[in-house]
């Protein structure tokens, strides 16, 4: 019993002293959103990509050096400070500015007439990863909680660390709260305002909260996620009913 008190210390002890602090920040660039800046803490070899905001979080400790890069900004080498583990920094990318190379002019005469002049035009085929047979991936970005809930499992001592003291427990709770609220918020935006005022009879103010309750048959998600939208208006008109009754609207 003693051995197995002295390993739950260490693991308290290696928790609180030996992992790094959490660099904490945000990305501002002329257009971050939709775009995953790498984030690379090169003194301890870890790294990370921002959220669709910019905001990111990496493991770090004073006197690192965390390296922000992307195709289309500068690159950006910060040296932590032991006031940015107590803030949340500010990283400012700007444009990369590309010379392209000289451009010849073409001599084709057009005419403004484009069933006349698109045959005159040399168009070259579109060319990407998958055309030229090289790697590529259709998966999307991974979210910075999913991000997190990896971080927690990986390693030796992490995972057993991070089960013990409730953290894992903590990130799976936010991860699925996160993923309700995308999926109201698709719910939402699948159809306009009207047809849930009009057609269903739900009040506009209540409609939020008639996403949720939908939200709780998991044939919800299947619909939202598959694109089935004529499933889905007839799964709203049977939820309407229930749902007016429910909150003894007329």
């Amino acid at each position: 019993m003693s051995r197995i008190l002295q390993l739950l210390l260490f693991l308290i002890w290696f928790q609180t002293f030996g992992q790094s602090e959490m660099l904490r920040g945000r990305i501002v660039a002329s257009s971050i959103e939709g775009f995953a800046i790498n984030i690379v803490n090169y003194s301890n070899n870890r790294g990370t990509t921002n959220d669709e905001r910019g905001y990111f979080e990496i493991p770090a400790k004073v006197g690192d050096t965390v390296v922000f890069s992307s195709v289309q900004y500068q690159k950006v080498s910060y040296v932590v400070a032991k006031d940015d583990l107590e803030k949340t920094v500010r990283i400012t990318l700007n444009d990369k500015t590309l010379l392209l190379d000289q451009v010849q002019i073409s001599n084709i005469e057009l005419s403004g007439n484009l069933d006349n002049d698109v045959g005159k035009v040399e168009l070259k085929p579109f060319v990407d990863n998958r055309t030229l047979g090289l790697p590529f991936s259709d998966r999307p970005q991974p979210t910075l909680i999913e991000r997190r809930i990896y971080t927690a499992r990986s390693g030796i001592l992490d995972l057993p660390i991070n089960y013990l003291n409730g953290k894992l427990k903590k990130l799976k709770r936010i991860k699925a709260l996160k993923d309700l609220d995308r999926l109201i918020e698709k719910g939402e935006t699948t159809f306009n305002t009207t047809f849930f005022t009009n057609s269903l009879g739900i009040p506009e103010d209540f409609i939020t909260d008639f996403m949720y309750y939908c939200a709780e048959d998991d044939y919800f998600k299947d619909l939202l996620e598959n694109s089935k939208r004529l499933s889905l208006v007839e799964f709203f008109a049977q939820k309407a009913i229930s749902y007016r009754a429910y909150k003894e609207i007329d």
